[in-house]
């Protein structure tokens, strides 16, 4: 393996990771935020796929722009579930959790196959599917924009949490729910918009999955799987780490493709997550307790 190899799998890596990035970002504001286990993640970022290529493909739509009302219908969803399922949800057990929103990763997996059946769908991302080259390097442009989307919105959802009193009203909520209440946050409010925030953003990160890969609606476990790696490995909660997470997965996957054949990428990424868990539970985290 010589040093241009290394660095064009480098930067596949990096690219593929910024994208995985976006595939976690909505599980882990949920979690941080709300401690909400969302089983429906995935089946609500293939949704958003969905629509995404309906926009680009059937009605022509810029493939940067029909992100917009993508993620404006998830958050719109998202908001629904929460008046409907979620505000219940944050005061329940963890068994009715689960059960409650693998009832909704069902109903959205049944309307995804009625509307657009089992068949797997490429994105026509036009303009996108050029190659950009640097030196004796060459990227796809949609992962470009894909992972470099993904970047400014998790770098700007950092900010907000850090550095605006909305976000500090999310904070608060993170740490004690009670507390938050009693000096006066509107929790049912906030909660919601956070909860509407998590699906928009999963439907965000399945706009920047379907620019890369193609995609079907029964595939979604794989996806809430590598979702839930990236969270885990990130330290469940932290927007920044998340990004850092993602990275990670993303070259380990861009090396092991190389080294070895496919069927054992699945094998060695999970195994070190395993030890990961094992060695270190909470991630990059400094603690266990979740952190934005």
């Amino acid at each position: 393996m010589n040093l241009e190899t290394v660095a064009q799998l480098l930067g596949n890596g990096l690219l593929l990771g910024g994208v995985y990035a976006g595939l976690g970002i909505g599980l882990s504001l949920l979690l941080g935020v709300l401690k909400i286990v969302n089983l429906s993640h995935s089946a609500v970022l293939i949704f958003g796929s969905l629509i995404y290529w309906e926009l680009v493909n059937t009605l022509g739509l810029d493939p940067i722009l029909a992100i917009f009302p993508v993620v404006v219908a998830g958050f719109g969803i998202g908001v629904l579930v929460h008046r409907t399922v979620g505000q219940y949800m944050v005061r329940e057990d963890s068994r009715t959790m689960v059960l409650a929103f693998f009832g909704i990763l069902v109903l959205v997996e049944s309307a995804a196959i009625i509307i657009w059946t089992t068949d797997t769908r490429t994105v026509n991302v036009g303009y996108l599917s050029q190659l950009v080259t640097f030196g004796s390097l060459s990227f796809p442009l949609s992962k470009l924009v894909a992972a470099g989307l993904t970047v400014l919105l998790m770098v700007g959802l950092h900010l907000y949490l850090t550095r605006t009193l909305g976000g500090a009203a999310v904070r608060a909520i993170s740490q004690n729910i009670d507390v938050a209440q009693m000096v006066g946050i509107d929790v049912t409010k906030i909660s919601r918009r956070v909860f509407g925030a998590g699906l928009g953003l999963a439907a965000f990160g399945g706009t920047v999955l379907a620019m890369v890969v193609s995609f079907s609606p029964q595939e979604h476990p794989r996806w809430l799987a590598w979702s839930f790696l990236v969270v885990i490995l990130g330290g469940l909660g932290s927007t920044l780490r998340t990004l850092s997470a993602g990275l990670i997965v993303g070259v380990l996957e861009s090396f092991i493709g190389f080294l070895l054949p496919f069927q054992y990428i699945y094998v060695v990424l999970y195994g070190l997550l395993a030890l990961l868990l094992l060695v270190r539970p909470q991630g990059f985290a400094r603690t266990k307790q979740r952190e934005l």
